[in-house]
């Protein structure tokens, strides 16, 4: 019996203690040059294909072909001072109020929700902050006319990446 219960003991104790869901403490932090800054850094833009053009709404399609500048979000849909913005696959930015639009760029102010990805991707919300939104240089394409590039400049963090750009 005594036999019985020390094999019993050993099991229900096996791993106890082992790790805590946080893991082990660092004496440390780990080193840069192994696994990168700790925090986001400024860097270049990278390259990335454009998005593929939809055909515009009847309405934006006119105001397009008669000189307007539109964006055109991550989705490929051209709109002129849009409501909503798709600016990454993880964040929008929504409920905007444009400030100017026109060849000098444009300027607005929305909500920016973004995928936390805490404590994953898979398994996190999304949290909402204030932002504000430039749009910068014209380019034509096809005979129309779009904004180059956009900048996103949150409350607060870091400026996140956006895709937006123009459709050639």
């Amino acid at each position: 019996m005594r036999r019985l219960a020390l094999v019993w003991l050993v099991f229900a104790f096996a791993g106890c203690g082992v790790l805590d869901d946080e893991g082990p403490a660092l004496t440390k932090q780990p080193d840069p040059a192994i696994y990168g800054p700790t925090e986001a850094v400024p860097g270049e833009q990278l390259e990335f294909a454009p998005p593929e053009l939809r055909d515009p709404s009847p309405e934006v399609a006119r105001a397009l072909d008669d000189g307007a500048i539109a964006v055109v979000d991550l989705t490929g849909t051209p709109a002129i001072e849009p409501s909503v913005l798709e600016t990454a696959s993880d964040q929008r930015l929504q409920d905007i109020r444009w400030s100017r639009w026109g060849e000098d760029g444009a300027e607005g102010r929305g909500q920016l929700r973004a995928l936390t990805c805490r404590p994953t991707c898979a398994t996190g919300g999304f949290k909402t902050i204030a932002a504000r939104i430039t749009l910068h240089g014209v380019k034509v394409c096809s005979g129309r006319r779009y904004f180059e590039r956009a900048e996103l400049h949150p409350s607060s963090g870091p400026q996140p990446a956006n895709y937006l750009r123009a459709p050639c």
